[in-house]
């Protein structure tokens, strides 16, 4: 029986690069974890670290602003991740703005149009459309149409 649908990645990838994306990825989520744990909100829900390595620690930052704020708060930042062991060598801070995240984050999500239920009966509606379909007074048939909760036939202008 063959399975459909989505496959694991890891399958197709050979030993040594699995085993390599797997050491990583646990280092990235364990350095999350500890920078979620001793950096306070808001802080950590708009800047989080990339890496690292020999006392350096790269951050990524939603917007400008939060990058200007932990670069203006490095010293303290610095003085209270070095109390705790995991960030016990940590020397600097770099941070760099990522726009991508915060952007998504703000998108709304695309509005369906819905139309009110109509006051009158499906079959008064068709009756209605019709009528319209013969009626050559454009103001008249548009509102025949509007009555019987069609949507016009014509494009709308851009605003």
């Amino acid at each position: 029986m063959t399975r459909k649908g989505p496959k694991n990645v890891g399958a197709h990838l050979p030993d040594a690069m699995r085993n390599r994306v797997g050491v990583h990825l646990d280092k990235v989520s364990n350095l999350l974890a500890h920078w979620k744990a001793h950096i306070g909100e808001p802080l950590a829900s708009h800047s989080y670290p990339v890496s690292y390595e020999r006392g350096r620690l790269s951050l990524r930052a939603d917007t400008s602003a939060w990058a200007s704020r932990v670069r203006h708060d490095h010293g303290k930042i610095i003085e209270q991740l070095k109390h705790h062991p995991y960030f016990h060598d940590l020397a600097e801070l770099y941070v760099r703005v990522l726009p991508e995240r915060a952007k998504a984050q703000r998108e709304p999500k695309p509005q369906i149009e819905v139309q009110p239920p109509s006051r009158i009966s499906s079959s008064a509606a068709t009756l209605i459309k019709s009528v319209a379909d013969g009626i050559t007074d454009p103001a008249l048939r548009r509102s025949l149409i509007r009555l019987a909760g069609a949507p016009e036939k014509r494009v709308q202008p851009k605003r």
